[in-house]
């Protein structure tokens, strides 16, 4: 989230971006271990108690999985407004595309992986989440990422066998203005899955498709078209 944080302070915003647990420490054996088990409601709790430090109820701007915690702040009224950046699916949306269910089959092929932690091999991501940007910065995001706690895709992609319900959103108790933001070439979160989403949230959501960009937002050649785009939408929400 570096180039938003940095973009945003320019247009006068103050942020904080803190990391999931256990994301905070470079890539070993050992961190890889103690992430096996960690549910997404343990992050859930930690970004509760790490906005609840502050004097003021933020804006949450999450990518991802952070568009679910995000959601699941704001059913708690703990967010000012969220800006969902390709935000991960929730409790009872359903696949609406052939490569959502490929990328499910493809989980599915690994075994028990919700015992363990899971990084995608390099070609799947290149295809799925990388797919605008080139080679050598594929790679280069590539060999930043950490692996994932199995059970927590295990709660995205499998919400419908997860017994917590740990993605479920209270759609009801999000009250504050959502912004959703989808690029058309994301192939792990389309739009048309995007769009389900943001219909879920009624009048309090507005959705932005935006052209020729994939899963990384943030990263791709691009992004300050959409830190524009999110920018001004979230001062027109701290001026309402």
């Amino acid at each position: 989230m570096s180039n938003f944080s940095e973009y945003f302070e320019q247009r006068g915003f103050r942020c904080h971006s803190p990391a999931y647990r256990h994301h905070d420490r470079p890539h070993s054996d050992d961190s890889s271990a103690i992430l096996a088990g960690t549910s997404i409601a343990d992050y859930v709790e930690d970004i509760i108690g790490f906005v609840k430090t502050l004097n003021t109820t933020p804006i949450l701007v999450g990518h991802s999985l952070g568009g679910l915690i995000a959601q699941k702040l704001a059913a708690i009224g703990l967010a000012r407004a969220i800006v969902l950046l390709n935000g991960s699916v929730n409790w009872g949306v359903l696949p609406t595309t052939r490569q959502e269910r490929e990328l499910g089959k493809m989980f599915m092929s690994a075994g028990s992986f919700w015992e363990n932690t899971l990084l995608p091999d390099f070609d799947t991501m290149a295809k799925f989440g990388l797919n605008k940007l080139d080679s050598t910065e594929q790679r280069r995001v590539f060999d930043r990422l950490i692996p994932e706690s199995g059970r927590v895709m295990f709660e995205l992609f499998f919400w419908m066998f997860d017994e917590n319900q740990t993605t479920k959103i209270d759609y009801d108790g999000v009250t504050c203005p959502v912004l959703m933001v989808s690029g058309s070439d994301d192939l792990a979160i389309p739009p048309s899955t995007a769009r389900l989403i943001a219909e879920r949230h009624g009048s309090r959501a507005t959705f932005y498709e935006a052209e020729s960009f994939g899963h990384y937002l943030t990263l791709e050649p691009e992004w300050k078209k959409i830190a524009e785009i999110c920018a001004n939408w979230m001062i027109d929400v701290k001026e309402s």
